[in-house]
């Protein structure tokens, strides 16, 4: 059982007090002077008793209030601090997440140079091949050689690399054509890197045809599904065993005329477009080449 302080004081109290009643019973049989002397001296000790007991309580209190208070100051500081550091740690988080952006934003620009890079090094080899055509340009005109459909096919050939080699893949087939236009609007082959000397020699397309349009429009026509094309895509499918998916059309005109239309066709669905917005500088430089060749010796009659 758990006997408090206050309740040992009480016990006291109420023994010392009997003890006095006892001594001033005593006192009043025996004498009035020792009544009066012990009363009074029982006054005095009940005082003292009552004043020792009130500050021993006081005492008490103030100590349970500064107990409590010091308590509280701790639990208080502890919490400050709880705060300050989980405030830390939200900084130092947003922070990191902060460098980790910043991180992969350089990374990101990283890869983005390191592709215009690898793409600036693909057209600056591709510009140097150019040097031989140059040659046979300056040759050409030195001696009024006509151009041979050999060296036109090489030189078709270079741009058919391009998108091979940027488009690769071992299952897709690519063939590059030029196509001129007669008098009447008929447009034929002058030379392609794949069709047969008897497809070159029959296909003709009329004004209404995809090449035909881009004669006509002076405008890149290009098809990434031809199985699945638009209404609006002007394509006439004239061989039931065609392979290709995709098809690019490019006109190179001069002044107001287009001169020939480049035809590239790949059996790999949705390719071509992408390689020639990358390679779009270095395509034109090869057609202006081939261009140059063609008015060197060009001939309409032939037509």
């Amino acid at each position: 059982m758990d006997i408090k302080k206050t309740d040992v004081f009480s016990g006291i109290g109420v023994f010392t007090i009997q003890m006095i009643a006892n001594g001033i019973w005593y006192a009043f049989q025996k004498n009035k002077i020792f009544l009066t002397i012990g009363i009074i001296f029982a006054v005095i000790i009940s005082i003292f008793i009552v004043i020792i007991i009130g500050l021993r309580r006081k005492l008490r209190v103030q100590e349970e209030y500064f107990d409590k208070q010091i308590e509280n100051l701790g639990i208080d500081s502890l919490k400050k601090e709880k705060d300050e550091l989980l405030e830390s740690i939200a900084s130092l988080n947003n922070r990191i997440n902060d460098v980790e952006r910043e991180r992969d934003d350089i990374n990101q620009e990283i890869d983005s140079l390191e592709q215009e890079i690898e793409l600036l090094k693909n057209k600056c080899e591709y510009y140097i091949n150019t040097a031989s055509v140059n040659r046979k340009i300056l040759y050409s005109l030195k001696n009024r050689k006509k151009y041979e459909n050999i060296e036109l096919q090489a030189l078709i050939a270079e741009i058919e690399y391009i998108f091979r080699d940027d488009v690769f893949s071992k299952n897709a087939k690519m063939n590059t054509s030029i196509f001129l236009q007669d008098d009447k609007g008929q447009c034929k082959i002058l030379v392609s890197t794949k069709h047969s000397p008897g497809t070159i020699d029959k296909l003709r397309l009329d004004k209404g045809s995809l090449v035909g349009t881009a004669f006509k429009e002076k405008r890149i026509i290009y098809c990434g599904d031809i199985d699945n094309r638009k209404a609006d895509v002007p394509f006439l499918d004239l061989d039931d065993d065609r392979q290709y998916q995709s098809i690019l059309a490019i006109p190179l005109s001069v002044d107001d005329t287009t001169e020939f239309v480049l035809v590239i066709t790949c059996t790999k669905i949705n390719c071509l477009q992408e390689t020639f917005n990358k390679y779009q500088d270095v395509i034109q430089r090869y057609l202006e080449l081939l261009c140059i060749l063609l008015f060197i010796s060009f001939n309409q009659e032939e037509l």
